[in-house]
């Protein structure tokens, strides 16, 4: 799909993979296209994938072979990117096309990377696809393709709606959808409650508060919507708070949070914005058994951290339908709506 007078939404479906850990999407690069597994991260504004250059710490990757792509510019530019779980990727600019479900990225720039972190290394995912802002990106002047998108005219609005399937509720060859340019009225119910915007560079707006069971356990702050996250990252004092009541605790060798695998889904815990609580099922805050031998304490949904921005990530997200608008903006959240289908 190329350049259209009246383009519609455009979305890409995701599969779940380990139990919540991410969700993984498809892209292809190059002309004729090479295909390869991303994360598409609202935390982050810059597309890797790695490098035929790539040896030992690339082993387990698909790997980008410039030579096969007729589009293929090298710009030179070094690249080197910093996460914020302490991972890094590093390598070099380049341009090509660039497709993302049925649209066809003109000029797109990305890098391709010759050095990655071990746990970048092990993970199933070949690359990183960021959904921030243009002025997020590690390279100056760098577009991202989300604003290619509306640039080129292959979506209606700056706009990208997220639906993340959670794995409690059972196989699903639907594991989740990003609709670029819209919003699928069929994966939500009520109305989207919108907040704005506070620094415009991450999807970074301000919670009003963080209740468990009707107690508030802390009051105005700032957090990231990040899909690239697996958790919920908040305030030290908060998250001890969350685990003092659900009878839960602080591993002193590991730094993890536990809770008990039995916790009792009558704990209601909840995170209000613009007013509006949005809940997170218990469940979501038990994660993988600390013993796979024994079923006392399983690792939680939530870490800590002594920053001031807090992080929303995947828990949270896979509670809520998340749209992402930069035409005005902001970020809006609703009760979402799971299909136990796929579809494009």
């Amino acid at each position: 799909m190329g350049k259209v007078e009246n383009p519609s939404p455009q979305s890409i479906g995701v599969i779940d993979f380990l139990n919540d850990i991410e969700w993984i999407g498809q892209i292809s690069i190059g002309t004729p296209p090479q295909s390869f597994l991303i994360n598409l991260d609202t935390g982050s504004a810059d597309l890797w994938i790695p490098s035929i250059d790539c040896s030992k710490q690339c082993a387990n990757d698909r790997k980008f072979v410039p030579s096969k792509s007729k589009t293929f510019k090298s710009v030179g530019t070094k690249f080197d990117i910093a996460y914020g779980d302490n991972t890094r990727a590093k390598g070099f600019v380049n341009e090509d096309i660039l497709q993302i479900g049925n649209m066809i990225i003109k000029n797109q720039r990305f890098a391709t990377i010759n050095e990655q972190s071990a746990t970048l290394a092990a993970d199933v995912i070949d690359g990183i696809l960021g959904l921030g802002y243009d002025g997020l990106s590690t390279v100056p002047g760098s577009t991202t393709p989300f604003t290619n998108m509306v640039n080129q005219k292959l979506i209606p609005k700056k706009i990208f709606s997220v639906l993340l399937r959670p794995a409690r509720l059972g196989s699903s060859l639907f594991g989740g959808e990003y609709l670029f340019g819209g919003i699928d009225p069929s994966l939500f119910t009520g109305a989207i409650t919108y907040t704005p915007v506070t620094k415009k560079l991450f999807w970074q707006i301000s919670i009003d508060s963080v209740e468990l069971n009707n107690s508030v356990l802390a009051s105005k702050n700032d957090v990231i919507v990040d899909t690239g996250s697996t958790l919920m990252v908040l305030g030290t004092k908060v998250v001890k708070s969350i685990h003092d009541k659900l009878k839960g605790k602080l591993d002193s060798k590991t730094k993890t949070w536990q809770v008990p695998c039995n916790l009792s889904k009558s704990n209601k815990l909840s995170i209000r914005v613009n007013k509006v609580p949005f809940f997170v099922d218990t469940a979501d805050l038990i994660r993988e058994r600390v013993n796979p031998k024994s079923n006392d304490w399983c690792y939680s949904g939530i870490a800590s951290t002594d920053e001031n921005v807090w992080i929303l990530g995947g828990v949270f997200l896979k509670n809520v339908y998340a749209v992402f608008d930069q035409e005005q903006n902001r970020v809006g959240f609703a009760i979402p709506r799971y299909p136990n289908f796929f579809f494009v």
